[in-house]
């Protein structure tokens, strides 16, 4: 059920972009057949778990879609959300895809990856205008697969993808609170070697440029649904929480 939140920040043009078009190589031969999304876990698709989640915040959803999206959207249409759909010629990066329903934006929106599931709460500072969800977490694995963050004064100063030496126990998040104004910062953002644009990049060039970037801390279970033992792990946490 969508819960209107009671926060300057989200209003009743509040949009939800879920990105979720990727292939899940990792998890084949699982994703052979379906959308990563589909992939049912305690009798739901995953992506089920990641709408009735983000429903708290919004009912409006903007979904990213490209491989197996047939059944995807078919899906998605069932259930009691506003969807609009948005395919990429490619997938080349999170950057990329959030420049693709750039047209569909004029306000504040959240970003979410389609695989990222959570079950808990943010603390949303009064005075934020964006930021990125940030978990302490004593997996190294969990940073070390999604991006590190260094916080100084109440702010997000770095961010690093993938990191392979830790500084400390935060996680970055695959859910982002941006403004309109992060696509030009998309746009300013050279893509690298293989003519991607990836997400970290563009909230460094961002905070690199005075934009002011705060951490949403949450608190609660996070599982970025990679490989086949996160499923596993997925499948706990859900029947944890029934």
């Amino acid at each position: 059920m969508f819960i209107k939140m009671n926060h300057s920040w989200f209003n009743k043009n509040l949009k939800c972009i879920v990105l979720c078009g990727g292939l899940g190589s990792r998890l084949l031969p699982l994703s052979l057949e379906k959308q990563k999304g589909m992939i049912e876990i305690s009798g739901q698709p995953i992506i089920k778990y990641i709408i009735d989640y983000w429903l708290k915040f919004t009912n409006d959803f903007i979904f990213v879609v490209k491989y197996k999206k047939e059944g995807l959207i078919e899906y998605l249409k069932t259930l009691p959300i506003y969807s609009t759909f948005i395919e990429p010629r490619e997938l080349k990066g999170i950057g990329d895809g959030l420049l693709e329903v750039a047209h569909l934006i004029n306000d504040n929106f959240i970003t979410v990856l389609g695989d990222c599931y959570c079950h808990g709460k943010f603390n949303f500072p009064e005075n934020f205008e964006q930021g990125l969800g940030v978990w302490s977490t004593l997996f190294e694995e969990d940073i070390k697969r999604s991006y590190s963050i260094e916080i100084d004064n109440g702010k997000v100063n770095k961010v690093i993808e993938k990191p392979q030496k830790l500084l400390n126990n935060l996680c970055g998040l695959g859910f982002y609170f941006f403004k309109p104004d992060v696509f030009n910062y998309i746009r300013k953002s050279p893509p690298d070697l293989n003519g991607r644009r990836g997400i970290t990049e563009v909230i460094q060039l961002m905070i690199d440029s005075g934009e002011i970037v705060k951490p949403l801390f949450f608190q609660g279970n996070y599982i970025n649904v990679t490989y086949k033992e996160d499923l596993e792990r997925l499948e706990k946490l859900i029947n944890q929480s029934a």
